[in-house]
């Protein structure tokens, strides 16, 4: 079976491009270098309960993500207003915590879904069909222009294998691209300047989760919502089931990457517990779990260059590829959407961009360049 379309990376970005070339009729070996689709879209639970808790992306907005509202309610998925009822509370860098009574409701409103994000991914993988073969724990070494295709190196368990591709998206953040992929031709230094300073989303940043038999802040009249100038979290918030009988908080570690590698991640969970009893009272020190989320130290999420965490959103934008590799390579992920970047919806509309110049080039390319590419392992 042949595989004309490769797209590099399987998180929402890839699957969701994916999912569009195969309901275009197209074929597509979808890459993935970990052993899990979904990238840093992650949701996890403790033994035994339905309700899993993101230690990646956490939100969508319906009222100004369009795609995400669509996408979310064609995959039958729930989705549930963030908790936000009851006071807020802030930490000063003194340790004394100050209580408000209204918490900072954002507008408009945010909102998650049922089961965890990572609910997202598992049902666009499950719908993905017999046009999608999905590759795991296999990494892009390489990439070669031939005349009627893209030659790329990769890797497995089974070792080092070849594979043509008339085209291929590449999903993965810039800054991954430049470091670990090689590229003949080798692109100009200022395409590569351009990708090694595209900050990766979300890539110095961790999270901590605890997870409770109930929802004691609530019933303490707190919302579940903190800000602190002390740490080592600087952000919290409520992240129960929607009925809160599955009850949790969330927080963004503030520390930077080398304070987090040097502490260990053992002593930042009991720091993090210790702020969550200053922060709420005596019974945030006894949860039925933890877990920690560093994707700093994550290679596959962040570069040598993102271990300096974002104190800003930035601009992103489509990105360019050198002429030799027009009507080949095409880029996606939330790192190249010009109006969401950064966000779910970002990582869906860069693939929709994807697809749509992959399949015009597709309608003006001569017959010749469209021909068949070999399968998977016929150029070992």
């Amino acid at each position: 079976m042949s595989h004309p379309v490769l797209v590099i990376g399987a998180g929402l970005s890839g699957l969701y491009a994916s999912s569009l070339l195969a309901q275009a009729g197209q074929r597509v070996m979808l890459v993935e270098a970990r052993d899990r689709v979904g990238g840093r879209v992650l949701s996890q639970a403790p033994a035994g309960s339905a309700h899993r808790v993101d230690l990646g992306p956490s939100w969508f907005w319906p009222a100004m993500n369009p795609r995400m509202k669509r996408l979310i309610a064609e995959l039958g998925l729930a989705s549930f207003p963030q908790h936000s009822r009851g006071a807020a509370v802030v930490e000063g860098q003194d340790g004394k915590v100050y209580k408000h009574q209204s918490t900072w409701e954002q507008s408009p409103s945010s909102y998650r879904v049922a089961g965890g994000m990572q609910a997202l991914t598992e049902a666009l993988e499950a719908q993905l069909g017999d046009k999608v073969h999905v590759q795991a724990n296999t990494r892009v070494h390489a990439m070669k222009l031939r005349p009627h295709a893209v030659e790329l190196s990769l890797e497995d368990a089974r070792g080092p294998w070849q594979q043509l591709a008339s085209q291929v998206i590449v999903t993965i953040p810039p800054r991954l691209m430049a470091q670990d992929i090689s590229l003949e031709p080798t692109w100009p230094e200022r395409f590569i300047d351009d990708m090694r300073a595209t900050p990766t989303w979300m890539a110095g940043q961790a999270k901590f989760v605890a997870v409770y038999p109930k929802a004691f802040w609530r019933e303490a009249g707190l919302s579940g919502d903190g800000m602190s100038h002390r740490g080592p979290m600087s952000e919290i918030h409520d992240a129960s089931d929607a009925s809160g009988q599955v009850a949790a908080l969330f927080g963004f570690v503030g520390a930077t990457p080398s304070y987090r590698a040097g502490v260990g991640n053992d002593a930042l969970q009991q720091h993090a517990l210790a702020q969550l009893v200053r922060l709420f009272g005596a019974e945030a020190a006894k949860p039925l779990w933890t877990s920690l989320q560093d994707w700093a130290q994550e290679p596959l999420t962040a570069a040598k260059e993102d271990q300096r965490p974002l104190s800003y959103h930035p601009m992103y934008d489509v990105g360019q590829v050198p002429p030799p590799w027009e009507q080949r390579l095409w880029l996606a992920g939330t790192e190249r959407s010009p109006n969401y970047g950064g966000y779910l919806e970002g990582a869906l509309e860069a693939a929709e961009l994807a697809v749509q110049g992959l399949l015009e080039s597709l309608k003006t390319r001569p017959p010749r360049a469209q021909a068949t590419v070999p399968a998977v392992g016929e150029l070992q």
